[in-house]
C-alpha cells in the first residue's frame, strides 16, 4: 500500500528566522525580515502545489465481511486460490493438505475431496481451480503434472497429463481457466514458461502459446490466470510484474500494470479476476489490491468506506461472486479467505 502523501514546509518558519534575526537586531529590520520569510515560504508552498503528482483515481469501496480459515479444528495452510460455481457455492484450494474445501455462499462448510496421491481424486500439492458455468470444476494438479475435472460435487471425472514434447522441464501447471463458449481450457505450465491449450470437446491440446522472455506473447514464470466471456485470456507473470491480455485467436493485445509501487504498478502480482469490464489484481508482496480495465488502465484500488487502502498478507488467488458482486481474495500466509462486498 502506497503511504499517502501530505504537505510540508520544510522547515521555514522556525530554524531560517532564528539565523535571520541574532539578538540585538531592530524591530523594524525584525518585521522587514519576518515578510520576506513569509513571502519566501508562501512561494514556496505555491510552487509545491503545483508540483504535486495528480490524484488517483476513486477507490473501488468494500466491506470486509467474513474471513474464511477452514474447518474447524483442521485449518486452512497456505491455501493458494479459490473459484465460485453458478449456484455461489466457494471452492477453496488449500494444496499443503493436497485438497479442496467446499462452502455455500454462506460461507457454511459442505464437504471436502482430494487426498495426498496419484490416483484420480488425489493431489500432490495442486496450486490453481477453476469452475465453469456448466458447474464442473479443474483443478491445477502441479506435483502431478497434470489437471484434474471433478463435478460440482468432487466426484472424480478426468485426470489430464500435461504434453512433454519438446519440453526440457517436467509440465508444472500452476492454474488453469475455462472457456466453454470455445471449448477451451488454458493451462498455465509456469517452468515452461507457456500456455497449453486443451480443447474440451475432441480431448486434446491444441497448440502451446509462448516462451520464455519480456516481448508480447512471452512470459516468465506464468502463475494465475482467467478468463472472460469474449475470449479474452489474463495472465498474471509475478517476475515480469505485469497482467498479459491474449484474446482467443492467441494474438497479443496488451499490458495491464508495470513495475513500481505507485497506484497503477505492480511489485509482485499473483492473481487476477475479471468481472465485466474491471480486472482484479492481487500484489503479494505490496497486499492490495488494484483494478483496471482491459486496456490497462488504472481504475483504482480497493479502500475501505474512508478510502483507505484494504491491506492484505500475502494476496494471491482471487476469484468473484458476479451475481452477488462479492470479491473472495486467498491471503496464503495468513491461512484464510478473505471475502469482500463490493460496494
Amino acid at each position: 500500500m502506497t503511504p499517502r502523501e501530505c504537505g510540508s514546509t520544510n522547515g521555514i518558519g522556525g530554524p531560517l528566522l532564528g539565523v535571520l534575526m541574532p539578538h540585538g537586531i531592530g524591530s523594524s529590520l525584525c518585521k522587514v525580515a519576518l515578510s520576506i520569510i513569509l513571502g519566501l515560504a508562501t512561494i514556496a508552498l505555491s510552487a509545491q502545489k503545483e508540483t504535486q503528482p495528480k490524484s488517483s483515481p476513486p477507490a473501488v469501496r468494500v466491506r470486509t465481511t467474513a474471513e474464511i480459515v477452514g474447518p474447524e479444528g483442521d485449518p486452512f495452510s497456505m491455501p493458494s486460490d479459490a473459484a465460485v460455481g453458478p449456484d455461489g457455492s466457494l471452492y477453496v484450494l488449500d494444496g499443503v493438505h493436497h485438497r479442496v474445501v467446499v462452502y455455500d455462499a454462506n460461507e457454511t462448510l459442505r464437504f471436502i475431496f482430494g487426498s495426498q496421491g496419484s490416483e484420480p481424486g488425489q493431489f500432490l500439492f495442486p496450486l490453481g481451480i477453476a469452475t465453469d458455468p456448466a458447474g464442473k470444476v479443474y483443478v491445477a494438479d502441479s506435483g502431478n503434472h497434470r489437471f484434474q475435472v471433478f463435478a460440482a460435487d468432487g466426484k472424480p471425472l478426468e485426470t489430464i497429463p500435461l504434453p512433454t514434447a519438446g519440453m526440457s522441464r517436467p509440465p508444472d501447471p500452476t492454474d488453469v481457466a475455462a472457456d466453454l463458449t470455445r471449448a477451451r481450457l488454458y493451462i498455465a505450465d509456469n517452468d515452461n514458461h507457456r500456455l497449453c491449450v486443451y480443447n474440451l470437446a475432441s480431448r486434446r491440446f491444441e497448440s502451446d502459446w509462448g516462451g520464455p522472455g519480456l516481448g508480447r506473447l512471452q512470459f516468465r514464470f506464468p502463475f494465475l490466470i482467467d478468463v472472460n466471456a469474449d475470449g479474452y485470456l489474463l495472465v498474471v507473470e509475478p517476475i515480469n510484474t505485469r497482467v498479459q491480455v491474449i484474446n482467443a485467436a492467441g494474438k497479443f493485445v496488451g499490458f495491464i500494470g508495470d513495475w513500481g509501487v505507485k497506484p497503477g504498478q505492480l511489485f509482485r502480482p499473483k492473481g487476477v479476476t475479471i468481472c465485466q469490464d474491471q480486472v482484479f489484481v492481487t500484489d503479494s508482496y505490496l497486499g492490495r489490491v488494484q483494478v483496471f480495465d482491459l486496456k490497462g488502465n488504472f481504475l483504482g484500488a480497493l479502500a475501505d468506506y474512508e478510502g483507505i487502502p484494504v491491506k492484505l498478507t500475502t494476496p494471491t488467488g482471487i476469484t468473484m461472486d458476479a451475481k452477488r458482486r462479492r470479491l473472495y481474495v486467498v491471503e496464503l500466509k495468513a491461512d484464510r479467505v478473505c471475502r469482500m462486498d463490493l460496494e
